[in-house]
């Protein structure tokens, strides 16, 4: 039927041009798909940029807050705990009198002024006075220390003073900061550990001790009893730098991201009432932006935390 021809052509390059539309629709919503996830990704990291900027910017802030704070504590306190010590030698002195005169009351039985002092000493239980006067004193220099010890803190947080650096294995010395917390770790915590041949890290190993440590019991303290604590060590280079970085994973209870925002301020603390200060991380993070280096933090509810130190390789 020659009549039809035509048409049957005119049904195929509609279908074909239908086709190749479809084929282009598809590309093209490929593309944009493509697009829109190039995009989302691109907001992510524009989000955790004004992230780290704002943590930076607050750092800052925070550490010209803290260097007045401890300057303005630190006075008062100073003289305090001197007060609470020549206080504490003079009551020896006045308890050795005491001791002198109850020593003399039997050989002055028949004094009024001896009888009296006996009676006043029992009346007003000067035995036990002095023992609690004791330990009075010994609780109260024990908290001007602390109170001390968390200026000290304060002013590692607003990085105030010099380093003097030396020259540092970190494998060496992560192993002598797990030797230290041990104790509290070998109770709840299984201990993996996985180190790279790394180059020496000049560094105050005092201060980066004290980092591990910290880190470590953080570790334990986010950890039930089957708590895993994975220590990495590996050199990396980024952008264009090389560095010697130690990572810190747990198996722990993880953090929400509003809890990682906050979590190297000051004072900010997600355990009880009492237990630490909140300074820990604090601390931490200006020793090691001190070194020239940075601390990266990943966490997902439930899942774990990983704390990333990075330490230039030639630190000076």
């Amino acid at each position: 039927m020659p009549d039809s021809d035509p048409y049957k052509k005119a049904y195929e390059r509609e279908r074909f041009a239908r086709r190749k539309a479809e084929m282009l629709l598809d590309e093209k919503t490929r593309s944009l798909y493509d697009n829109i996830v190039q995009l989302q990704a691109t907001v992510d990291q524009l989000k955790e940029a004004r992230d780290k900027l704002v943590q930076s910017e607050k750092m800052a802030s925070i550490g010209l807050m803290a260097a007045g704070v401890a300057h303005e504590i630190n006075n008062p306190i100073g003289f305090s705990l001197s007060n609470m010590k020549m206080l504490e030698e003079y009551l020896q002195s006045i308890l050795k009198l005491d001791a002198i005169v109850v020593e003399s009351l039997p050989q002055l039985s028949d004094s009024p002024m001896a009888k009296e002092y006996q009676d006043t000493r029992e009346q007003e239980d000067i035995d036990f006075v002095v023992g609690d006067l004791k330990e009075l004193l010994a609780d109260t220099i024990k908290g001007l220390n602390r109170v001390s010890s968390i200026v000290s803190n304060l002013k590692k947080v607003s990085r105030v003073g010099n380093l003097e650096k030396e020259p540092c294995n970190i494998n060496d010395v992560i192993i002598e900061s797990l030797k230290v917390v041990w104790a509290e770790l070998k109770y709840n915590m299984k201990v993996k550990k996985s180190f790279a041949e790394l180059p020496t890290v000049h560094c105050h190993c005092g201060e980066i001790y004290q980092v591990l440590m910290n880190m470590f019991l953080n570790a334990s303290h986010a950890c039930n009893k089957e708590g895993v604590l994975i220590i990495k060590t590996q050199q990396k280079q980024v952008d264009g730098k090389s560095w010697v970085v130690i990572e810190i994973t747990d198996n722990g209870k993880g953090m929400t991201r509003e809890v990682r925002k906050k979590v190297f301020d000051p004072f900010f603390t997600t355990k009880p009432v009492g237990v630490g200060t909140g300074l820990g991380l604090s601390v931490s993070f200006g020793i090691i932006e001190q070194h020239g280096g940075k601390i990266v933090v990943e966490s997902k509810v439930d899942k774990g935390t990983r704390f990333s130190i990075y330490l230039p390789e030639n630190s000076t």
